[in-house]
């Protein structure tokens, strides 16, 4: 009799120890999941903010200067940044500004019209990968 009920606490407990075991596995699959999703989120978010300070300095170097070619690659933030200038018309121009951070690229063309003593921005794009 006690054999047999040892044998079926020792089922029991090996049970439990799958569902325990399981379990954390699950646990563990969706923190490192979340994790991912936290540290791609933080690069998009330092994309962005680099393509930003490449389009502000590149629109206050245009209202300075209409022939303004774009912005050198720059070191910041752990990334970096640089712009393109393309003449549209003499009044129409588009910025081209293309941050690094991490090993992810992120490009955005920017549409923008000068006026006499300031700068309209016409649209905003982000251009696709590839």
């Amino acid at each position: 009799m006690k054999a047999r009920q040892s044998g079926h606490a020792l089922f029991v407990a090996m049970i439990v120890m799958v569902l325990v075991a399981a379990a954390s596995a699950l646990l563990a699959g969706h923190f490192g999941f979340r994790s991912r999703l936290v540290s791609q989120e933080a690069r998009r978010i330092h994309l962005v903010a680099l393509n930003d300070a490449a389009v502000a300095e590149s629109i206050a170097k245009l209202s300075e200067s209409a022939g303004f070619a774009g912005v050198t690659k720059k070191e910041f933030g752990g990334g970096s940044f640089a712009s393109e200038i393309e003449t549209l018309s003499a009044s129409r121009r588009v910025i081209v500004a293309t941050s690094t951070y991490r090993g992810w690229t992120r490009e955005i063309r920017v549409q923008v019209r000068l006026h006499l003593g300031s700068i309209e921005i016409e649209s905003w794009a982000t251009v696709p990968p590839g």
